[in-house]
């Protein structure tokens, strides 16, 4: 089984949980697994990746395929609250792989759109989430229901601004701060979870994934 990679979610609160999930791409040619495929995006694709660049266990680099075409082209960082909101403006300063190689300008070609996330025109300078609508979707601008914590839901999120819950966090709070237990995600965008991670012993990594056909799966 190839090496687990670490990367960890966060809403930029402070209060992050950490992932390990087994390496299942190469995404830098060099015959190894370094990186974690998922859709981060909400697109229903799973075409998008958690990579570690460097070799060191622990995703640095989250790399999106928005043209849909199984090559990434939009990378971001995280500056550790695991809300990936940096945008590497220049894909050139990543290791230049031949799998994963950066076109040169055309400039016969117009530019492609900034993708820009909603929210308030004077935003703080705190990073937050950059939401990353799917394609031919509009973001929907209503504010969502918060979590019914009596059912031990911690957050939900939204994350490609279509109206309907991606993530949930489930789990309970210990001196008033939440710890998650189960992350549900809602894989295909159907609006139903297909996928839940869970934190067996507490220590804030996901030990098992399971899907929704598995027993222990839960009632969501």
């Amino acid at each position: 089984m190839d090496a687990g990679i670490d990367y960890l979610f966060g809403l930029g609160d402070g209060h992050t949980t950490t992932w390990v999930s087994a390496a299942d791409a190469d995404l830098d040619g060099d015959g190894r697994a370094d990186a974690v495929m998922l859709d981060f995006d909400g697109d229903g694709r799973r075409d998008d990746a958690m990579w570690d660049t460097d070799g060191d266990g622990t995703a640095d680099v989250t790399a999106l395929d928005t043209d849909d075409d199984d090559l990434p082209d939009t990378f971001y960082r995280d500056g550790g609250t695991g809300v990936w909101g940096q945008l590497i403006a220049d894909p050139a300063t990543l290791r230049s792989t031949p799998d994963i190689a950066v076109a040169p300008d055309d400039p016969a070609l117009d530019p492609p759109p900034v993708r820009e996330p909603p929210g308030d025109p004077d935003p703080s300078p705190d990073p937050g989430r950059v939401n990353l609508p799917a394609p031919g979707t509009e973001p929907d601008e209503s504010e969502p229901d918060e979590p019914d914590e009596s059912n031990g839901v911690l957050r939900t999120e939204d994350l490609d601004g279509d109206g309907r819950v991606d993530v949930e966090l489930v789990g309970s709070r210990r001196a008033g701060i939440p710890v998650a237990e189960r992350l549900y995600v809602d894989e295909d965008g159907d609006g139903r979870f297909d996928r839940v991670l869970v934190d067996e012993d507490g220590d804030g990594r996901a030990d098992v994934s399971l899907d929704d056909r598995s027993p222990r799966f839960g009632d969501r």
